[in-house]
């Protein structure tokens, strides 16, 4: 009897034993095939593009189905908003947007973060049969251009200079003033 509870001991013991090396080598294996994550330290890089860097070309359709790139704005001041219809501060910052634009003249582009939005397009025509706009919104279906632009948050404000570079930026709502003090 008591070489019996001895053999049983020994085999669970073994099995223990076999459990947790079969499970370190599972573990070491997981280890060893997994990359080191490059973690980005340069500022510039994790808050999105900075003022003083060129503003990336792009090229996006328009709610009505229209081709505009920046480009087509060369040697104008223009303001670039990123935004979306789920976000209240990109709604409560449209009505200063859509004054500065009509009082000042200078060139308001809307680009609408589609990737973010539940029903696509379909939500940007909803919203903008709520709230119309006077200037383009584009509609960056894919994000590529929210990529290059590294945006980190909604809304995100650009203001680009004459020269094509980026000469202010807000991450966050902006008001009527705040862009006609970027924009002197």
């Amino acid at each position: 009897m008591r070489f019996h509870k001895l053999v049983i001991g020994f085999i669970v013991v073994g099995l223990i034993a076999g459990l947790a090396y079969k499970g370190y080598d599972e573990y070491k294996t997981s280890q060893a095939s997994e990359r080191p994550i490059e973690v980005a330290t340069d500022d510039g890089v994790l808050g999105g593009l900075e003022i003083g860097q060129r503003a990336p070309e792009f090229t996006l359709e328009t709610v009505d189905g229209k081709t505009l790139s920046l480009a087509d704005y060369a040697g104008q001041q223009v303001i670039l908003n990123f935004w979306a219809t789920w976000c209240p501060p990109c709604r409560e910052e449209l009505p200063e947007l859509i004054e500065f634009g009509e009082d000042t003249g200078i060139p308001v582009l809307g680009v609408n973060a589609m990737k973010n939005e539940r029903r696509g397009k379909q939500d940007v025509d909803a919203f903008l049969q709520e709230v119309p706009v006077s200037f383009p919104v584009l509609l960056d279906q894919d994000g590529e251009v929210e990529k290059t632009y590294r945006v980190v948050a909604l809304p995100t404000t650009y203001v680009i200079g004459p020269d094509g570079v980026i000469s202010a930026k807000q991450v966050g709502p902006v008001d009527f003033d705040w862009l006609h003090d970027r924009t002197k």
